[in-house]
């Protein structure tokens, strides 16, 4: 394809992996109880329903991270991050509305999307705005930056991979449209995410 490079493009295949990972579950509750459909009981029927349900809402989460969505509203976030963020162990908590402009939205969905996969143990994911900075916190039993996303700060290579996935869209789409993203680690393993967005 003319014009994208070999990292896009396997940020592309990696994408497609991550997101048929996530959906793979999902998927695999509704197969098999509609395959007990014709001699099932209604609990085997409700399964099914809620594995459907919860794909669709896995499915409308990926749109909006990865920009099919359209613009995002703070309660759109909201709405699309429940029982999503780090497969259901962790809540979005809003503390102040930051000023959205027309790819902030985006940016801050996947921003609280890096940030719960911080919280392998679960926890709440806090985003609030200050100073004209929006401060993404994870806060948990335990909380671990993705490796990926502290080796891409850091200017270093990570390695190609679902795992990485997140991290790279995500900086890839903040530094498109000149917002500055740091982790201040230096105050510990539960220092916030900052969002710099840019200044005009």
């Amino acid at each position: 394809m003319p014009g994208v490079t070999s990292d896009e493009l396997t940020l592309a295949q990696d994408l497609a992996a991550r997101v048929c990972h996530d959906l793979g579950g999902a998927v695999g509750i509704v197969a098999g109880m509609l395959d007990l459909v014709g001699d099932a009981d209604g609990e085997a029927l409700a399964d099914a329903r809620e594995g459907a349900a919860e794909l669709r809402r896995r499915l409308l989460l990926w749109r909006a991270a990865t920009g099919g969505a359209g613009p995002l509203a703070l309660s759109d976030i909201s709405d699309l991050s429940k029982g999503q963020l780090a497969g259901g162990r962790a809540t979005l908590s809003l503390k102040s509305a930051p000023p959205l402009s027309a790819e902030s939205g985006q940016i801050l969905l996947l921003a609280a999307m890096v940030a719960a996969e911080a919280l392998p143990r679960g926890g709440t994911v806090e985003i609030a705005s200050e100073s004209g900075e929006v401060l993404v916190l994870p806060d948990g039993p335990l909380v671990r930056w993705p490796a990926a996303l502290l080796a891409l700060l850091s200017g270093q290579a990570v390695e190609a991979g679902p795992r990485s996935v997140l991290p790279r869209l995500l900086l890839l789409l903040a530094r498109a449209h000149g917002w500055d993203i740091d982790v201040l680690t230096g105050n510990g393993a539960g220092a916030p995410m900052v969002l710099r967005p840019p200044r005009g």
